[in-house]
């Protein structure tokens, strides 16, 4: 078992036994196995409108060890998040394989994702249409990692 083994393992366990295995282990800068992950978003046009779509960009670069960020569909493993608020709701309502693959990079790896968006969110089991307004989105990594901020402006429908 490796010392970075033995951190991931400390956070599953209670304050005092993780403490006493943690004692002395170094070599492994991060504990929550992100170090030298870095994650970005991009979005095509700083205004989003119902139906007229952006291209939301997000992409992983690991620079460390190999990193493991989650288990699931492997064609969507990276996604985004939108802030109302103090919540934060999910913005990549995209569909995808229903296979249950680890998601992570390599050392050296990197992956891109991107879909379309059209200031939309998942909330609970609905999806809804952000109000105008200027919101911050985040690119995502399972739980492990976000991006820098990125704002956006949802404008309403145009008039014709």
């Amino acid at each position: 078992m490796t010392t970075c083994d033995v951190r991931k393992l400390s956070k599953q366990l209670s304050p005092v036994l993780a403490g006493i295995l943690l004692i002395g282990p170094t070599g492994c800068s991060d504990p929550f196995g992100a170090d030298g992950l870095g994650l970005t978003i991009s979005v095509s046009d700083t205004e989003v409108q119902p139906g007229v779509p952006v291209i939301i960009t997000v992409t992983a670069m690991n620079l460390g060890d190999s990193v493991v960020w989650g288990q699931g569909s492997s064609s969507c493993q990276l996604g985004a998040v939108v802030r109302v608020g103090l919540d934060e709701h999910r913005i990549d309502l995209r569909v995808c394989t229903d296979d249950l693959a680890p998601q992570g990079l390599g050392p050296g790896e990197s992956r891109t994702e991107e879909w379309p968006w059209a200031g939309e969110m998942r909330v609970d089991d609905t999806i809804e249409t952000l109000q105008p307004g200027e919101y911050e989105i985040r690119g995502i990594a399972g739980e492990l990692s976000r991006s820098g901020p990125r704002t956006v402006l949802v404008v309403g429908a145009s008039e014709e």
